[in-house]
């Protein structure tokens, strides 16, 4: 998405968006809010409002750290019309102050995660390329070892195989990746 217009952005390119960020978007979204139905709306929120201004938004970077940026200031904005709503209602309990130092916390935290998200998302990345789209066939559309041999039109022995060997990859990168972390 780097670089491309953004007015080109067809409803496949946005369907892939959605099924490669939303479970990650969720969870920046649950370490603000801390409900899991209040973050999947802030996350359909920020999806349904990108495809309604998707040719007017520039992204100078990534698509996912635009994506980041995005969902945790709706859960900011979430946050403060519930305190002021609370405030109304004469049951402000948590200040914002302490909010904003938990939030904090959690944001650094959160940077660590996403780092490591997209080190793990360039490595499947350089899986090859039929390895790959097994892989996120089994992963993201959760589809089984049968499904994916119909699909592919290969035994289930060569999806397992296939499979075998990018868990096996991504594992011993993934091990490296950890190691230049700590």
């Amino acid at each position: 998405m780097e670089g491309e217009d953004k007015s080109a952005v067809n409803i496949d390119q946005f369907e892939l968006l959605f099924r490669s960020n939303h479970k990650f978007l969720c969870m920046i979204a649950m370490q603000y809010v801390q409900d899991h139905f209040i973050a999947e709306d802030v996350v359909q929120e920020f999806f349904l409002d990108f495809w309604q201004r998707r040719q007017s938004i520039t992204i100078s970077g990534s698509f996912e750290a635009y994506a980041r940026r995005a969902v945790k200031y709706k859960c900011i904005d979430h946050l403060r019309k519930g305190a002021v709503e609370e405030k109304r209602n004469g049951r402000l309990q948590v200040t914002v102050p302490e909010e904003a130092a938990d939030v904090a916390a959690e944001t650094e935290a959160l940077e660590l995660q996403h780092r490591r998200y997209l080190e793990i998302k360039d490595r499947i990345q350089e899986l090859p390329e039929e390895r790959r789209r097994i892989f996120m066939m089994h992963a993201l559309e959760e589809l089984s070892y049968a499904q994916i041999a119909e699909k592919k039109k290969v035994s289930v022995n060569t999806v397992k195989t296939q499979l075998r060997r990018a868990y096996m990859a991504l594992r011993n990168k993934t091990v490296v990746l950890l190691m230049v972390f700590f």
